[in-house]
């Protein structure tokens, strides 16, 4: 049986002409990726390459950051295929991603019907980082599914290089655990200011504040 799978993908691009042409890109599938099917699968070329531009409809759902398309350089797609097309869909992700080399993709996969979600980085072809939360407790409710897409997205705004805060955010996503579990490991702990430095409106963020 079938899983429907649902992508969310956020594209960062340098300047608008570029992310409207990423977009016109995205419902374009190459006759390189069709070939490749028909000759997979014996199939007629022409009929293959409907049935791809059938699949491969990315839903332009909003802009991020300048809504005005004058302006706007970042955009969020949303796709729904069969968990058999999989292949094909990264395939086509992964060509559109080498075309525009120096946009970021960020992609959030969810399959709700096996409780599963992932994220990934994707830039010039290459998937440079992925997580998963493959163990639900809740159907379609993340787990331990961190934003690991909010340090790319800082750069992106700062116009700093790719990948360069990176080990700064692991370093404060550590911290902050750490301070978490400190405050909620006491059954005393009603409310806890916590940051990922440990400091919070001028109090330790370990300590605890009683109602």
């Amino acid at each position: 049986m079938s899983n429907w799978i649902d992508y969310d993908l956020d594209v960062l691009a340098s300047n608008p002409m570029e992310i409207t042409q990423i977009a016109e890109r995205l419902n374009r599938p190459s006759l390189d990726l069709a070939n490749w099917r028909a000759q997979r699968f014996g199939l007629a070329v022409d009929k293959v390459a409907e049935g791809l531009k059938e699949l491969l409809k990315f839903k332009a759902l909003q802009n991020l950051g300048y809504v005005d398309n004058t302006v706007n350089k970042a955009r969020r797609f949303r796709i729904s295929f069969k968990d058999k097309y999989i292949g094909v869909v990264d395939s086509h992700l992964a060509e559109v991603s080498v075309a525009f080399p120096t946009a970021i993709f960020l992609v959030t996969h969810y399959n709700m019907q096996a409780s599963y979600a992932g994220k990934w980085v994707q830039r010039a072809g290459e998937r440079v980082l992925r997580i998963e939360d493959g163990y639900q407790r809740a159907q379609a409710i993340d787990w331990v599914l961190l934003d690991v897409f909010a340090p790319f997205r800082a750069e992106y705004e700062l116009g700093r290089e790719f990948g360069s805060l990176w080990q700064e955010w692991l370093t404060d996503i550590a911290a902050a655990v750490q301070n978490l579990s400190q405050c909620t490991n006491n059954p005393a702990v009603t409310e806890a200011r916590i940051t990922a430095r440990g400091r919070s409106s001028g109090e330790d963020a370990g300590q605890l504040s009683k109602s």
